[in-house]
């Protein structure tokens, strides 16, 4: 699987966990919601997207943590979440619609002369 199709499955699987929590609410959140918005956090910091597993960090701190920062958090990264996955659409859009790059044949190359 290519760079792009894992980065949109770990979207996909963010996303899923985030409607989770806004819609049982994040003090409703076990172990298994923190393992896996850990496991995803380490997936998007090692993916390179350091600020959304940054906002993910802070998430799973103030769950764990039981603060009422818990709900703005969650809010904070599911924008930014959003946020990203529109950039990757919209790079993944623009290498697709890009022309292709002409690369000159060997036969097309200028010969070499002794001028």
């Amino acid at each position: 699987m290519d760079e792009i199709a894992e980065l949109r499955d770990a979207l996909d699987r963010l996303h899923a966990a985030m409607d989770d929590l806004v819609v049982r609410g994040v003090r409703a959140a076990g172990p298994t919601d923190i393992a896996k918005l850990t496991a995803l956090r380490d997936e998007f910091r090692t993916a390179g997207a350091e600020h959304l597993a940054e906002k993910l960090s802070t998430l799973v701190d103030a769950v764990q943590a039981g603060e009422r920062a818990a709900a703005p958090a969650l809010m904070r990264a599911v924008t930014t979440f959003r946020l990203f996955d529109r950039m990757l659409t919209l790079e993944v859009a623009r290498g697709a619609l890009s022309p292709p790059v002409a690369v000159p044949r060997d036969d097309e190359a200028e010969p070499e002369g002794d001028e």
